[in-house]
């Protein structure tokens, strides 16, 4: 069971799988309570089994006892709303009885001996059990006065219930690899990456050289210098709306794949810190020495968006690992 929630706690924190299951908040909460649940809920099961049976009415057995198949059944009702939250029909309470007639088994032992031990529901059944260290008897009558007695040993329920919850489980992570495997199948060729300039680098270092050339302008320069250089601030405009419309189309790539989540705040930072340096930059080479922004507030403007937008670039290449990544 520890193995098992361990795999299904991995799976949901990768960023692409966990980006896809939060969007729905009530079956993610369900999804993150019912895990709790379940990893709780072993280690008293856990704690039973280490306890030594042979002295067990020395310790409060029938405390231990009754809290132990209550422990059961709400294991057992976590396992099925972790189903629910994922769509997966594999352990349905209402239907346990043919789904799962072991664990039905073990529910039916939880209520008849201490869920509901004088009375059944509205029937006039009753039970009573008796505990002898690591087994329950369980006496039974009907309302017509018929007698039953059946003996259960503890250890081979929890193994029962174990073992069947432990192939719902493995159920439960081949869906979750399904889903994630289903999503990178349908974008894995469409690289993130691709988004952005094949050398970013020189699209900001036109920027910089621009920003110097604003600084030195009109001071004795020739008719082809003056030419040349409002060419090169004109290029530098072009480069920082080239990266902003870069920037603009990864941010609508990764909405379109629903990667938009709080799960994802890295990257919607760093998309947010890269276009308004870029923005700020582009409304400065169209006013040049008139610009409200001087040329110390330029090369600023142009260290934000070079570190922000290579930080992007790392974002999407490492968004492509994974899309490929087939762990």
């Amino acid at each position: 069971m520890k193995s098992c929630i361990s795999k299904i706690r991995e799976l949901i924190n990768k960023p692409i799988l966990n980006s896809l299951l939060s969007q729905d908040h009530k079956k993610w909460n369900l999804m993150c309570g019912s895990l709790d649940a379940i990893e709780s809920t072993q280690l008293a099961i856990d704690s039973y089994n280490c306890l030594k049976k042979d002295n067990i009415k020395d310790i409060g057995q029938h405390l231990i006892i009754y809290g132990l198949f209550q422990t059961l059944y709400v294991q057992q009702d976590s396992v099925s709303n972790l189903c629910d939250s994922i769509d997966i029909d594999l352990l349905k309470i209402g239907d346990i009885k043919i789904q799962h007639p072991e664990l039905y088994e073990i529910r039916q032992l939880r209520n008849k001996g201490i869920g509901h031990p004088s009375r059944e529901g509205k029937t006039n059944n009753t039970h009573n059990i008796l505990i002898d260290n690591d087994y329950i008897e369980l006496f039974s009558y009907t309302e017509t006065g018929e007698f039953s007695f059946a003996k259960y040993k503890i250890s081979d329920c929890i193994e029962k219930q174990k073992q069947s919850l432990y192939g719902i489980l493995q159920k439960v992570i081949k869906k979750m690899r399904s889903i994630e495997k289903e999503h990178k199948d349908k974008y894995k060729q469409n690289k993130l990456r691709d988004c952005f300039p094949v050398d970013p680098q020189y699209c900001i270092g036109k920027i910089f050289e621009a920003i110097n050339l604003i600084d030195v302008q009109g001071q004795g320069e020739t008719v082809p210098q003056r030419i040349g250089r409002e060419g090169r601030i004109s290029l530098a405009s072009s480069m920082a709306n080239t990266l902003i419309e870069s920037i603009i189309r990864f941010d609508g790539e990764i909405i379109k794949r629903g990667l938009q989540d709080d799960h994802v705040v890295f990257v919607r930072f760093e998309i947010e810190n890269s276009k308004y340096p870029l923005e700020k930059l582009k409304e400065y080479f169209g006013t040049g020495s008139k610009s409200s922004i001087n040329s110390r507030d330029a090369r600023a403007y142009a260290d934000s968006a070079r570190e922000h937008t290579l930080c992007l670039i790392g974002h999407a290449k490492n968004l492509d690992d994974e899309y490929t990544s087939t762990s």
